[in-house]
């Protein structure tokens, strides 16, 4: 009772913008403050609650980003990407096992959830996890071995982290998945001429 009535009194402050001096201080601070006028703005929505939640890590306010995550959860819980958004959370934070268990949530939660397999198995990767990434890539691969675009992006994440031979492995896939499709031939070769990095 006493948090919704501190919440009310908060509102008409947070009704306000900041000057330019406020967003001059520490970024993690002002993730953190950030996130608490967001979340007090619209506290319902289960991917804002997740992205609140990763600002709220980077604040170093650990509690808070639980809670945000616990909500996220309960507002949407077969919502495999909200799993994953959660999971690049903490492994943007450096929290591999916090990370690894929002990945197996988000298995449970969601068992035929391709491209949140495939993002996530990106997301792993990226954060130096190849094991775990190739792992779950195959998964997401064994569900629709047609979808030829989640084989590119997990072909150009490999390319990133200079594990060429995994790269090659994807993208021949995706060239057996449509060897007729432009699109598919072109997204290859962005990959190898981006050296990997995401296509803008």
């Amino acid at each position: 009772m006493r948090r919704a009535a501190l919440c009310l009194l908060a509102l008409p402050l947070f009704a306000q913008g900041l000057d330019e001096t406020a967003f001059r201080g520490d970024p993690r601070r002002l993730a953190g403050t950030c996130a608490d006028r967001a979340r007090l703005l619209k506290p319902k929505d289960a991917r804002m609650l997740a992205e609140y939640g990763r600002a709220f890590l980077v604040a170093g306010e650990r509690a808070k980003a639980e809670e945000c995550f616990q909500l996220a959860r309960i507002e949407s819980p077969r919502d495999a990407d909200i799993h994953r958004l959660i999971a690049a959370a903490w492994l943007r934070s450096g929290q591999r096992l916090e990370a690894l268990k929002a990945v197996a949530d988000m298995q449970t939660a969601d068992p035929k959830a391709k491209n949140a397999f495939t993002r996530s198995a990106v997301n792993l990767q990226d954060a130096g996890l190849a094991k775990e990434a190739d792992a779950l890539m195959e998964r997401a691969w064994i569900l629709d071995p047609s979808e030829w675009q989640n084989c590119v992006a997990y072909g150009r994440s490999c390319l990133r982290k200079a594990r060429r031979d995994a790269a090659a492995r994807w993208f021949a896939r995706a060239s057996q998945a449509k060897p007729q499709e432009e699109r598919m031939w072109n997204a290859i070769a962005l990959a190898f001429a981006d050296h990997g990095a995401e296509p803008s």
